[in-house]
């Protein structure tokens, strides 16, 4: 059984990161965003907060 992540109007674009960075901890992969505040794709410090979850971010 696969399990989403779905996050709904995140606020900020490190919300996004974060979220990429613990689904990469527990090998999670399904990851999805709805109507980000701040626009698609996150910014920069997204990406910083992904770390080792950035491959599920950039899908």
């Amino acid at each position: 059984m696969e399990i989403s992540i779905v996050l709904v109007c995140p606020q900020l674009a490190e919300n996004i990161g974060a979220v990429a960075r613990v689904m990469s901890n527990f090998g999670l992969e399904d990851f999805r965003v709805v109507l980000p505040r701040d626009g698609w794709p996150p910014s920069d410090k997204a990406y910083e907060l992904a770390a080792k979850g950035r491959y599920i971010r950039e899908r």
